[in-house]
């Protein structure tokens, strides 16, 4: 049984991350050209080619993962207004502390009293929004450190299919049409009588999708 050889892969993540910061570049390191000329009296290799991007994006898995991501993050940005109300009714029981102060008929044992409560308050509402800035940051994070894993799963999915589909139908090249390198050039900007099987695996992909219910 021959290898199949999927070159020129590139994927971006950035659509999934709000911060900015969910995008990835995954590349693979490219053969020289010459590598992958056949030498003289040797048997043309047969190449074709693929849109991965395409792929994955119409893998029913990538879909599915992708809307619980959504519901995770949907869920702490929840929790993190929740903590915002609170700050807010915190700031609103600190201005009804300060105006009790300016009251001019307060003996020194309330106004002492007083300003030992709003010192207390303000310090619970400092801990509260550290506790609130730092946990917003450490979950969003964590929620792109696994969705980033978990999308890096189903590509190598797509990439086991692709091989499979290449070598039964007797390829021994399959390079990526979207993979591009650090300077944003697609890797293959040429390939004569190169086949594309992107529809053949999308098929193939349609059959995977389970029966609804």
């Amino acid at each position: 049984m021959r290898g199949v050889r999927v070159l020129g892969i590139l994927l971006a993540f950035s659509s999934f991350v709000p911060d900015g910061r969910g995008g990835e570049e995954v590349s693979e390191k490219q053969p020289p050209i010459g590598s992958l000329v056949a030498p003289a009296g040797e048997e043309k290799l047969q190449t074709a080619v693929v849109n991965i991007q395409e792929l994955f994006r119409s893998y029913y898995k990538v879909e599915r993962a992708q809307e619980e991501i959504n519901l995770e993050r949907a869920r702490i940005q929840k929790e993190h207004n929740d903590l915002m109300d609170r700050l807010r009714g915190m700031d609103q029981s600190l201005r009804q502390l300060e105006g009790a102060l300016q009251a001019t008929d307060l003996t020194e044992q309330r106004r002492l009293a007083l300003e030992r409560e709003k010192g207390l308050r303000i310090h619970e509402r400092e801990n509260l929004n550290y506790d609130r800035i730092s946990d917003i940051h450490v979950r969003h994070a964590e929620l792109n450190r696994k969705m980033l894993a978990r999308m890096d799963v189903l590509l190598r999915e797509i990439h086991l299919l692709v091989a499979e589909q290449a070598e039964d139908l007797g390829f021994d090249l399959v390079f990526d049409l979207d993979g591009s390198g650090t300077s944003q050039v697609p890797m293959l900007l040429y390939a004569r009588d190169a086949a594309d099987i992107t529809p053949m695996i999308l098929k193939e992909l349609q059959k995977r999708v389970p029966p609804a219910g």
